[in-house]
């Protein structure tokens, strides 16, 4: 008799009643992963300087705002609960820890309910797998360390597909369709993109888990739609922001929001390759944002190959030995990669990887239940690889700088040294995060609402608008594919006047700037006349 079937779900899981030889997940073992999905999450919690999008959160509950607790939420476009998870830490304590607590705490407790989940779906073995593999996953604990809901979504996505199946095999109920909708409601209020897996399950319900009953179907009724209704007033004014016009066929579609990178044919793969190695592992985020991606993709050409190597036997394995009436759980991961796309291509929504957060429970459940598919040989073998990398990635993330986000704290600080004049200081694109942490004089000359820097024309009007009536400046420069792709800035502000590198930080270029004494009589000139 083959042992691995002892592990593999009863035939008859969607019957109403539990199956009596259905073996939870062992507690010890999911209390020994949750130990180390915390040590993993807490480690360095507050080390990394925040950064652009964890900036945006706190600016919407900042404690010197002069709106209240319902004010701030409320007004919310990224995350209410997240906002409203962090309004009382703030007033405790404004640090880093404070603001990345409720991510770590939800990146935590992600892991014991992967570990359930998965053990009801395809058995105990690939339970314990799955939770390990997402204790140490580095794209997880990056967003388990970071100021957003992404955390709060994978959350909550787990937890709604516990109900989601709860309900389909015992029947829907009055008490878990208002859990449902109460879940759904708090998914879309972390980030809108948990709608994605709202129509996975919807779909999924439909094609593979039909009621019998009229009561059922007004249940799943009242699960589904009230959590939009709940929800709707946020989802409405979040939604506003987005041209959804343009889902239309033939609707004209714009400009591209961020260019080439709006919608690319590597989203999926990197996708991928991202959920199990994270963004420590491979090429740097500016490698990333380059022009030449052929070129990146080159240099890491070797280790890229490694990865898909460890990644791809289990995945394919995982897919392919899934049991028929299995075959739905493709639908939670094949949703949301095809929603995030098609927003992408119709120019609503750039696309990005964290947008599709909600498949990344399910694949590692894939890879998971693909290992242990595999013969015993190759299974120890492909698995050490993975978790060799894996491991790898995480200890980047926490050691190897140029994998950090920008330091804009060690920047400000070396600024406040070196600025005791108090001269200007022009910050493109990080502006927020440099203000946070600048304590100095120097008032901030910022880049909001300018166009993307296409060329050297462009670069030399922007240097020129932003610099009027500056004749002495700072210059900090970070994450400059935003704004300046072609990194054109440095040479429109050497021909502006004398521009000298003055340090590095992690991420971070500080530039001293000058403006040319025959350009000063020129533009005290042109104001005289």
């Amino acid at each position: 008799m083959n042992n691995d079937r002892a592990f593999l779900p009863p035939a008859g899981w969607l019957d109403r009643e539990q199956p009596e030889d259905s073996v939870p997940v062992g507690w010890p073992f999911l209390i020994g992963v949750t130990v180390v999905a915390a040590a993993l999450r807490l480690f360095r919690l507050g080390y990394q300087s925040l950064w652009v999008d964890e900036i945006m959160t706190w600016k919407m509950v900042r404690p010197d705002a002069v709106l209240v607790f319902w004010e701030q939420i409320t007004d919310a476009i990224q995350g209410p609960l997240y906002l409203a998870a962090i309004w009382p830490l703030l007033r405790i304590a404004d640090n880093e820890v404070m603001i990345r607590l409720p991510a770590a705490l939800a990146g935590i407790l992600a892991v014991p309910l992967l570990g359930i989940a998965v053990g009801q779906l395809l058995g105990r073995r690939c339970g314990y797998l799955a939770a390990l593999l997402l204790a140490i996953n580095p794209f997880h604990i990056w967003y388990s360390q970071e100021a957003r809901g992404y955390a709060f979504v994978i959350l909550l996505t787990i937890a709604l597909a516990l109900v989601w199946l709860d309900m389909v095999r015992r029947g829907p109920r009055w008490s878990m369709a208002l859990l449902f909708a109460l879940l759904t409601a708090c998914g879309v209020w972390s980030n809108i993109s948990f709608l994605f897996f709202w129509a996975a399950l919807g779909l999924t319900l439909l094609v593979a888990a039909r009621p019998r009953e009229a009561r059922g179907w007004g249940l799943w009724s009242l699960a589904f739609a009230g959590g939009l209704l709940i929800a709707a007033p946020w989802l409405a004014r979040a939604s506003g922001i987005w041209a959804v016009d343009r889902i239309v066929p033939g609707a004209a579609m714009g400009v591209a929001l961020r260019g080439d990178s709006t919608a690319s044919i590597i989203d999926i793969p990197y996708t991928v390759f991202g959920f199990f190695f994270g963004k420590s592992l491979g090429p740097t985020l500016p490698e990333l944002h380059q022009q030449d991606k052929l070129a990146v993709l080159l240099d890491h050409l070797v280790l890229l190959s490694v990865c898909a190597l460890a990644m791809g036997p289990p995945l394919l394995a995982g897919i392919l030995r899934l049991p028929r009436r299995r075959l739905y759980l493709l639908l939670w991961i094949v949703v949301p990669l095809v929603a995030a796309t098609v927003l992408a291509v119709r120019n609503i929504k750039p696309y990005n990887t964290r947008y599709v957060a909600t498949a990344l429970p399910w694949l590692v459940m894939l890879v998971a239940h693909g290992i242990i598919s595999l013969p015993r040989r190759l299974a120890a073998s492909v698995s050490l690889v993975l978790i060799g990398l894996t491991i790898w990635s995480v200890v980047n993330y926490h050691f190897v700088a140029r994998y950090h986000k920008a330091d804009l704290r060690a920047a400000a600080a070396w600024i406040e040294e070196s600025n005791v004049a108090g001269e200007p200081i022009f910050v493109p694109v990080v502006t927020g995060v440099f203000g946070y942490y600048y304590g100095g004089s120097g008032r901030l000359i910022d880049t909001f609402n300018q166009p993307v820097v296409r060329n050297a024309a462009a670069a030399r009007d922007l240097v020129a608008g932003a610099l009027v009536g500056v004749d002495d400046c700072w210059v900090i420069l970070s994450r400059s594919w935003f704004v300046d792709p072609g990194d054109r800035l440095p040479a429109a502000l050497d021909e502006a006047g004398r521009v000298t590198l003055e340090t590095r930080k992690t991420g971070v270029r500080i530039y001293r700037w000058q403006r040319d004494t025959d350009q000063r009589e020129e533009e005290f000139s042109s104001h005289e006349g």
